[in-house]
C-alpha cells in the first residue's frame, strides 16, 4: 500500500492525496512527503514517521499514539483533536501549526520547534518539552501538570495561558 501511495503522490502531488480514515498502524512512513495531504481520521498508531514531511497537512482526529515523528516537519499543519499520546516528537517542527485539543499526554517534545504554534485546549500532562522552542506559542486553555517538563525551570506556563491540572 505504501508503494501505491508514493506512486500516486508522484503522479498527482501530495496536496491532492486523501488518506482519510485509513489504517496504517505500525507501518513505515519515514521520509515520506505528505505535505498538504489530508490525513484526517487516519490511524498511524506506533507508525514510523521519522523525517516525514507533513507541512500544511490536515490531521484532524488522526491517531499518532506511540508513533515516532522524530525530526518530522509538521509546520503550518492543521492538527485538531489528534491523539499524540506517548508520541515521540523529538526535534519535530511545529512552526505555526495549529494543535487544538491535541492529546500530548506523556509525549516527548524534546527540542521540538513550537514557534508561533497554537495549542488551544491541548493536553500537555506529563509531556516533555525540554529544550523546546516556544517563541510566540499560544497555550491558551491547554492543560499541564506538575510532571510536565518545560524548556527551563523558570518558565511559567500560566503566564502563557495554560491551566494547571490538579486532580482532587
Amino acid at each position: 500500500m505504501i508503494d501505491r501511495i508514493k506512486a500516486t503522490i508522484e503522479a498527482i502531488g501530495a496536496d491532492k492525496v486523501s488518506l482519510v480514515g485509513l489504517n496504517f498502524q505500525g507501518q513505515d512512513f519515514s521520509g515520506m512527503k505528505l505535505n498538504k495531504a489530508n490525513l484526517s481520521r487516519a490511524n498511524f498508531q506506533k507508525a514510523n514517521l521519522q523525517k516525514a514531511n507533513l507541512s500544511e497537512a490536515t490531521l484532524e482526529w488522526t491517531i499518532f499514539e506511540e508513533a515516532d515523528l522524530t525530526e518530522a516537519n509538521c509546520s503550518k499543519a492543521k492538527i485538531f483533536a489528534a491523539d499524540m499520546h506517548q508520541a515521540i516528537l523529538v526535534s519535530c517542527n511545529f512552526k505555526e501549526a495549529y494543535l487544538g485539543k491535541v492529546d500530548l499526554r506523556s509525549a516527548n517534545l524534546k527540542n521540538a520547534d513550537l514557534t508561533k504554534a497554537k495549542l488551544h485546549f491541548a493536553d500537555l500532562r506529563d509531556a516533555n518539552l525540554e529544550g523546546a522552542k516556544l517563541q510566540g506559542i499560544d497555550l491558551r486553555w491547554s492543560r499541564y501538570n506538575d510532571n510536565t517538563t518545560w524548556p527551563h525551570k523558570d518558565f511559567e506556563p500560566m503566564l502563557a495561558g495554560a491551566i494547571l491540572y490538579v486532580r482532587q
